[in-house]
């Protein structure tokens, strides 16, 4: 008898991998990252991360999926992290629309266009996000926390031909944010509204971001009001040979009580094929800090 529910728990075990799929996927980076005036000014920057991703389609055609993340970084302190995984993201979808809940990668962090001119090896400092603020704080919005537990809210995301929009809702501690999203695009340019209310008021937000091609260059023009502190960010990527980007930005945070001023960058992509990259970038932050950086990436 015994071998009877072992076998039948053999077949219903099978029988559940074969109607769903698990992959694999990430990155490897290594290099030497620079920061002026900190303690230790020059020193290794390292990452891995491995997503793993479930997907099993019903007979209806309703798509499920979910994601765990496992990621080790450099301390910045010359010691290295143990990976370990992240918070669970769980989704369903059908046709253009889709809802996520647990670890969500909220509006100010999925939508198009944010995170445009991401410089070098480790994004120096992320100027380029208008939604950061000098002024009312950095990440001030739900983000996929590749390395803890996330915030566990919902979103929601809808796609039809020209037009998508996406809305998100987290509560931790009596901590709420709600954020608001919509994109049109048309010919080669986009354009991208975003909103944010929290239950803190310096995460309020409202942003705009328009992109599109000029010329050889992609370009992104974004602008925001993060609690009446403006924002705005000019860059633009530019092919520099058949393996080769060139991307650069230009901020701006409003300067309040002598916090603010002007950031800009420059950094490059040299593609070596087979999913392998050098990069790197050096940017001057709005504190007249200097941060650069370069190194290798692979991705698998």
């Amino acid at each position: 008898m015994k071998k009877v529910l072992f076998a039948t728990t053999a077949l219903v075990a099978s029988a559940g991998m074969a109607a769903a799929d698990v992959s694999f996927g990430g990155y490897g980076r290594f290099g030497i990252l620079y920061v002026e005036n900190a303690a230790q000014e020059t020193r290794i920057e390292s990452r891995f991360r491995l997503n793993i991703d479930a997907t099993a389609t019903a007979d209806n055609g309703l798509e499920f999926s979910a994601r765990v993340r496992m990621q080790a970084d450099d301390t910045g302190g010359g010691g290295a992290t143990t990976a370990g995984l992240n918070g669970a993201r769980f989704g369903v979808a059908y046709e253009g629309l889709s809802v996520q809940v647990g670890n969500i990668a909220g509006v100010y962090d999925s939508q198009a266009g944010q995170y445009d001119q991401s410089l070098g090896l480790s994004g120096l400092g992320w100027h380029n996000h208008v939604a950061n603020s000098a002024v009312n704080g950095y990440f001030a919005f739900d983000t996929y926390a590749s390395t803890g537990a996330g915030r566990n809210g919902v979103r929601l995301a809808y796609a039809m031909g020209d037009f998508s929009m996406i809305a998100s809702y987290s509560d931790l501690g009596g901590l709420e944010r709600t954020s608001l999203g919509g994109s049109y695009s048309f010919n080669d340019w986009a354009v991208h509204l975003g909103w944010q209310d929290s239950s803190i008021d310096t995460e309020d937000k409202i942003s705009l971001i328009v992109q599109g091609d000029l010329g050889p260059a992609s370009v992104t023009f974004k602008a925001a009001d993060n609690d009446g502190e403006q924002k705005f960010v000019i860059g633009g990527d530019f092919e520099a040979g058949a393996a080769t980007t060139i991307s650069a930005y230009y901020a701006n945070d409003e300067e309040v009580g002598g916090v603010g001023g002007d950031s800009y960058g420059v950094g490059f992509v040299h593609d070596l094929g087979g999913g392998t990259s050098i990069r790197g970038g050096v940017v001057d932050q709005w504190n007249d800090v200097i941060t650069a950086d370069l190194g290798l990436q692979f991705n698998f």
